[in-house]
């Protein structure tokens, strides 16, 4: 992931609901393998969400990527130097169903236009969006935009050279 594209998953509101009667704040995350696990499959499962419609949408928003598309699998990429959008959904195949869906905004575009795109897409489905923190949000940008102002994404972003000191010397962690 670059550092200047900011993290979401699509988590069902109704998945979240079966299981915790109320849309809780935030859900569980795990780092415990070294890489990050989004823990979102129990709540997919429990939605069966039919893939077909929200590949549609996001084939609206932005290309395919060429590469790592399957039968389980199939993944968007911007392909510019100067901007980096991308998305991967996870499904099963049999009973075409969504078991994972992600996306990483690039902060650096002109109006965030994938990033809205995104969440217009996550209203539609009626979806909540989890950053790496497990910290749960309505597809709404006010909601969102005080977590990504205190990224390290947008701390990057925002004063780069600042950023890798801080980094250096321990006042910033690796998200």
């Amino acid at each position: 992931m670059a550092i200047y594209q900011y993290y979401l998953a699509f988590v069902p509101k109704i998945g979240l609901i079966k299981k915790h009667k109320i849309i809780p704040s935030q859900i569980e995350i795990s780092t415990e393998t070294g890489y990050f696990e989004a823990k979102t499959d129990e709540y997919w499962e429990l939605a069966k969400i039919n893939f077909q419609n929200i590949k549609v949408g996001i084939d609206k928003i932005v290309d395919k990527a060429d590469w790592g598309n399957d039968k389980d699998i199939f993944n968007w990429k911007t392909y510019k130097t100067e901007l980096d959008n991308d998305a991967s959904m996870c499904i099963n195949f049999e009973k075409e169903e969504i078991t994972e869906l992600s996306f990483r905004a690039d902060l650096r575009e002109p109006n965030l236009k994938f990033l809205n795109g995104m969440l217009e897409l996550a209203k539609k489905y009626e979806m909540m969006l989890m950053d790496r923190k497990g910290n749960l949000f309505n597809p709404e940008f006010n909601e969102i935009k005080d977590f990504i102002k205190v990224s390290n994404t947008f701390k990057f972003i925002e004063n780069p050279e600042k950023f890798i000191d801080d980094l250096h010397n321990g006042k910033i962690n690796i998200e």
